[in-house]
Parts: C-alpha cells; sequence; structure tokens
C-alpha cells in the first residue's frame, strides 16, 4: 500500500507536534529540578546538624559530612 504525498505529509505534521510536545515537557521537567526532600529527611538532618554543634569542635572533626 502506497501513500500520497498529501497523506504523508498530515503525518509527519502530527509526528512533528507531537515531538515538539514532549520536548517542551522534557524541558518543564528539567527546568523544575530536583524534588525538595521530604520535611521528614530535612528535620533529621537539622537535628544531627544541631546535636553535632552542641558536642563541640572535637566531635564535628570526627562526624562524617552531611550535605
Amino acid at each position: 500500500m502506497e501513500l500520497n504525498a498529501y497523506a504523508l505529509e498530515a503525518i509527519a505534521r502530527q509526528r512533528l507536534e507531537e515531538l515538539r510536545v514532549d520536548a517542551e515537557q522534557h524541558d518543564l521537567v528539567r527546568t523544575l529540578g530536583r524534588p525538595p526532600r521530604p520535611l521528614r529527611v530535612a528535620l533529621g538532618l537539622t537535628l544531627i546538624r544541631v546535636g553535632t554543634w552542641t558536642l563541640g569542635r572535637d566531635a564535628r572533626a570526627l562526624a562524617p559530612r552531611l550535605s
């Protein structure tokens, strides 16, 4: 079965539009960046930092770095 030029052009336009929409969605997701940390993780890391800070300078030298 052979497609005529009009049908082939219509299929190509439709596919290009789908690709453009996909590219826009991809760009939007990429610009949003990484999702924020859950509250429990942020709170836990904060408590660890506060605990290390209250122990003093010697404990901070021994504690692993948290990002």
